[in-house]
């Protein structure tokens, strides 16, 4: 029995741990808080580098859609950020031109010029009926169809001058689209010019530049209060 306890392997033999070997649990427990603490730095670390790389492929990705958009934009007829287009005359306008616009803008300022062309009229007629030795002693009708008529003759002439006066800055937006300044400085130049060329219109062309500058004011308080 001696000689075959010889051979035994006695170390493969699970063996009771004594008190040296014993681990202690305290040291177990700090071990286990440090690996969980280590892990969890190495797990933020990947995360922020995770999210720089999104955030460097979302630049890039920006900046390759902004570059496919100029691009685009000069491919198609030289369209820039704003939506501007190039004109006959060379220039970039971001308001397109339509029928419907135009004949709007038209309406509005023969609507305005014929009712103020109207009142206009009407005040000259009746100085001209008080100065006029003729219509002093014409009768009432008379007096009344001579102020009529002065009335609707001024109301035709400055619709139509005011309604071309739209027309013209609605065409110059299109064209050019210089700003209110230089539509109105365009517009009102060939207005009035147009009125000097005449000298039946000659002696209107205050009360047109009145109505140019009511117009202007008016455009001037929108912005101001937009």
């Amino acid at each position: 029995s001696w000689e075959r306890t010889r051979y035994v392997p006695w170390s493969m033999v699970e063996q009771t741990p004594t008190a040296a070997d014993a681990i202690d649990p305290d040291t177990e427990k700090e071990r286990i808080f440090r690996q969980l603490r280590q892990e969890a730095a190495n797990e933020e670390a990947v995360a922020k580098a995770a999210l720089g790389e999104e955030a460097e492929e979302s630049t890039a990705g920006t900046v390759g859609q902004r570059e496919m958009s100029a691009s685009a934009g000069e491919a198609g007829g030289g369209v820039n950020a704003y939506g501007a287009k190039p004109t006959i005359l060379g220039m970039k306008s971001a308001v397109p031109y339509t029928t419907m616009d135009l004949f709007r803008n038209f309406a509005f300022g023969a609507t305005i010029g014929s009712i103020t062309g109207s009142v206009f009229g009407f005040m000259d007629g009746m100085r001209s009926a008080q100065d006029s030795p003729v219509l002093k002693n014409a009768s009432n009708m008379a007096k009344g169809r001579f102020l009529i008529q002065g009335a609707t003759r001024s109301g035709l002439m400055f619709g139509g001058i005011f309604g071309g006066f739209q027309s013209l800055k609605y065409g110059v937006r299109c064209l050019a689209d210089p700003g209110d300044v230089g539509e109105i400085a365009v517009a009102s130049a060939i207005s009035l010019g147009a009125m000097a060329v005449k000298p039946m219109t000659r002696p209107s062309i205050p009360y047109a530049g009145m109505l140019i500058a009511m117009d202007a004011f008016n455009i001037y308080m929108r912005d101001s209060t937009a």
